[in-house]
């Protein structure tokens, strides 16, 4: 059996993994189909969509079957041309209103009705409850629900592309808000490059916000209340999109203003595993993977600086995952010189006496322990 279908935002390399052909227009559908099913949401563009026009396309007897929304068939159509014969018979389980107790086709012996149950099976049944099950599991372990009624309702070919970003997300949220050290945030800027611009990067945005509430409300902080949360502390938060993203294929940039001061921070995920990574602080750019904890520290571009942070980390017994450093340009020196940041993972968390000691000593500016 050929199983053909449209749809202009599915790759043809997920048709392939169903065993389904993917047509270049819904022309060659009509074309080459013996039953027509219709599998749309019902949008202005959709409406009306099996018309008089393009149930004259498709192959005279064709079976047509409706069970997305009712308003994709135009009723009149749909009854001529099974009066005439191009439609040899419909399966119909929407109507454009519902519920529906009388309508023109009715006792057609070649037209077969039901009460929108076409999802009503045991199969589909069982999965609902798997489906039920995994969110109240995501709710409860801080991971994401993709179905609730009151989050942004993001298409399941979205949430392929999204959602390995979204532990980058908060990540970065949190990085940010503890370089801001303590200070009242007033802006959030979310900014999203490259192929990610295509997509609906709402939760992408709400997850950057979770990073940079949680443990800084009165209340638990999760998807559904972090926008609320965020409008009565006035904080506002702005979402851009740009195309294209220099240097890598994504790239999510999270921006805070807290009064007069504001912090930037980047990072995007690499490798086939995707693993996070973080690529700029205080304007500094390098690389480094994302751990369970990460300390950063500003400081002036001098031989020995990082040696000794090392040596201090090592005193306290505080073990090195990794370590990137990252310089400014000749042209944006400051009056102290030029700096440079660094970024340190651990494998457990640094106490803050120890990142104090280090930054107290003769070079260093600033520095910040965040647990991921």
């Amino acid at each position: 059996m050929r199983v053909i279908a449209f749809d202009p935002f599915v790759g043809a390399e997920r048709y392939r993994e169903h065993g389904v052909e993917k047509a270049q227009s819904s022309d060659e559908v009509y074309a080459a189909a013996d039953f027509l099913t219709l599998h749309l949401p019902k949008t202005p563009e959709t409406e009306g969509w099996l018309d008089a026009e393009a149930l004259a396309k498709c192959k005279r007897g064709v079976r047509v079957l409706n069970v997305a929304r009712g308003p994709l068939v135009v009723d009149e159509d749909l009854k001529a041309a099974l009066d005439s014969g191009q439609v040899a018979g419909a399966a119909l389980d929407v109507f454009r209103t519902e519920p529906v107790t009388e309508h023109p086709l009715f006792g057609y012996p070649n037209v077969i009705v039901t009460p929108h149950l076409g999802a009503s099976t045991a199969e589909a049944t069982d999965r609902a409850g798997y489906q039920a099950a995994e969110q109240v599991v995501a709710a409860l372990t801080g991971g994401v629900v993709t179905s609730a009624v009151n989050l942004p309702a993001v298409p399941a070919e979205d949430m392929e592309v999204l959602g390995p970003f979204f532990s980058l997300c908060r990540s970065l949220g949190r990085i940010a808000i503890g370089l801001a050290e303590g200070s009242s945030v007033d802006r959030l800027q979310a900014d999203f490059f490259g192929r990610l611009a295509e997509h609906d990067t709402r939760l992408l945005c709400t997850q950057a916000l979770l990073g940079v509430l949680d443990g800084h409300t009165e209340e638990d902080v999760n998807a559904v209340n972090a926008p609320a949360i965020a409008e009565e502390r006035g904080i506002r938060v702005v979402e851009t999109k740009h195309s294209v993203a220099r240097d890598y294929t994504d790239l999510i940039r999270v921006e805070l203003t807290a009064g007069e001061t504001t912090v930037r921070v980047a990072g995007t995920l690499i490798g086939r595993r995707e693993r996070p990574h973080l690529l700029e602080v205080w304007g500094q750019r390098f690389d480094v993977q994302l751990e369970s904890h990460i300390t950063l520290f500003r400081y002036r571009d001098l031989p020995g600086m990082i040696g000794r942070a090392g040596t201090i980390f090592g005193e306290h017994g505080v073990n090195i995952v990794s370590a990137a450093v990252g310089r400014q340009p000749e042209e944006d020196q400051s009056a102290e010189g030029r700096l440079a940041a660094m970024a340190i993972t651990t494998t457990v968390a640094v106490p803050h006496e120890v990142v104090q000691q280090i930054v107290r000593s003769d070079g260093f500016v600033a520095g910040q322990t965040v647990a991921l």
